[in-house]
């Protein structure tokens, strides 16, 4: 039996420093927020003939055009989102040297629009964690669902600072994705502590932290062979979706091994160490 417990300063050590990195992170270099937050230009235009995505990002490119997004739709046509501080013209000769098209309809996202979309944003973080909170309080004991909580405010701050590592660009798909992979995570903790629970009626005469080692092993198979087989369809996705998929996907690469490590080592060593020097219910 592995004694996982023995290992949860070490664990404390890496997470404080992934953390403080990402907060570092994020006020030095921000995140790339996307066209939903920052205002911009949405432009949907009809090629005479197809042109492959990838020579019109590789145009965009070459117009010297930064900040943009392109996709095709079900219908035929090509949509072009530009921030608000690129200029429109530019995308649009750029577009020309293509081929003729036909400009089907351009639309402005103005500042007012994105602050509203920063603020949903934001209000469904923070109620999506409060109703998890909420929900593992009724369900284990409010401690419990503290350091669940706990460890899923770590995964997802550890998630937010590889998008300011990176650069990849941040918007509404992405803010989704945050939200997936935190239910994601205290998934993976609710299995773990349903069998502490379970293991606390079985072995009464057992210490609370061999039991939590007890109940980690049990679950360890289950715990890796989910995470594994989502990490290898995630980074599968990642790798060869494209641009736009694989800046989606990049928040589950990097969550599904966050929230691995975070439900084996972190979520459960908090409940024992707030249990034993917090509130005395656990010997030292």
């Amino acid at each position: 039996m592995i004694e996982f417990m023995r290992f949860r300063y070490y664990a404390y050590g890496v997470s404080l420093l992934l953390l403080g990195l990402s907060v570092f992170l994020l006020f030095w270099k921000g995140l790339n927020l996307g066209l939903d937050f920052t205002g911009g230009t949405l432009m949907e235009v009809r090629f005479e003939k197809k042109v492959p995505l990838g020579d019109v990002r590789k145009a965009m490119e070459t117009a010297g055009l930064r900040a943009f997004q392109v996709q095709d739709t079900a219908q035929g046509t090509v949509i072009v989102r530009i921030k608000v501080d690129e200029p429109r013209d530019k995308a649009l000769n750029a577009l020309k040297t293509l081929g003729n098209y036909q400009l089907l309809r351009v639309e402005t996202i103005g500042g007012i629009v994105s602050k509203e979309l920063r603020n949903k944003a934001f209000w469904a973080i923070i109620t999506a964690l409060l109703g998890i909170l909420l929900y593992l309080a009724y369900r284990f004991e409010p401690i419990w669902g503290l350091g669940a909580i706990l460890a899923l405010a770590h995964d997802v701050l550890i998630v937010v600072g590889a998008y300011s590592l990176t650069q990849f660009e941040v918007g509404l798909d992405v803010i989704a994705s945050l939200l997936i992979v935190a239910g994601y995570s205290v998934t993976d903790t609710v299995v773990v502590f349903d069998r502490i629970r379970e293991n606390l009626r079985l072995r009464k005469g057992t210490d609370f932290e061999s039991l939590i080692n007890i109940s980690i092993n049990q679950t360890l198979s289950r715990t890796l062979m989910t995470s594994l087989t989502t990490f290898v369809v995630s980074f599968a996705l990642f790798v060869l979706g494209g641009p736009a998929l694989s800046n989606i996907m990049f928040a589950f690469v990097v969550g599904v091994v966050v929230g691995t490590l975070s439900s084996i080592f972190v979520a459960s060593a908090l409940v024992l160490d707030i249990k034993r020097f917090f509130l005395k219910e656990v010997p030292a």
